[in-house]
């Protein structure tokens, strides 16, 4: 049976996060950052379209797994997620990949990250990630490494048909 690739990746128009996984195994990471001084969110989202879907041919996998949009406390925000997402799901109907959407309570819970409020959360994740695969790395990749977790779990069995 072959490898199978599933990239898990926690999207924003700023800062992308991304793991990749070999069956059950991470293999890559790293973190995709627009152009810091570019003030307009949708230069910032077209900046991310063109990473994402180099990220995407480049690594060639077989599925992928997004963060659901959650909101916090602003409108605008939730608006610009939601449609930096529609521009991942373009780019997956495309590229004809296979796709599933985590709610980040579900990772967070199957991962154990422990804390109420959004920064100890995001200090949990690291701390994991510290402990577990021996990386030091900052919470968006943090964040795409624990949904990758969940997703070797959860979604391998989907994909090896």
């Amino acid at each position: 049976m072959k490898d199978i690739k599933i990239l898990a990746i926690d999207q924003s128009t700023k800062c992308t996060g991304w793991s990749l996984w070999k069956d059950e195994e991470l293999s890559d990471y790293g973190l995709l950052e627009s152009d810091k001084t570019e003030k307009n969110p949708i230069e910032r989202m077209q900046q991310m379209y063109f990473m994402i879907k180099d990220l995407i041919i480049n690594r060639k996998p077989d599925y992928v797994v997004i963060e659901s949009v959650q909101f916090q406390s602003n409108y605008r925000t939730y608006s610009q997620l939601s449609q930096m997402q529609g521009i991942i799901f373009s780019i997956l109907f495309e590229l004809d990949i296979g796709f599933n959407i985590i709610e980040a309570t579900a990772w967070r819970k199957f991962c154990n990250i422990q804390g109420r409020k959004r920064i100890e959360q995001k200090a949990s994740t690291i701390q994991m990630v510290r402990d577990r695969f021996v990386l030091n790395v900052g919470e968006d990749i943090a964040d795409a490494i624990g949904i990758g977790c969940w997703a070797v779990n959860n979604i391998k069995t989907h994909v090896k048909n």
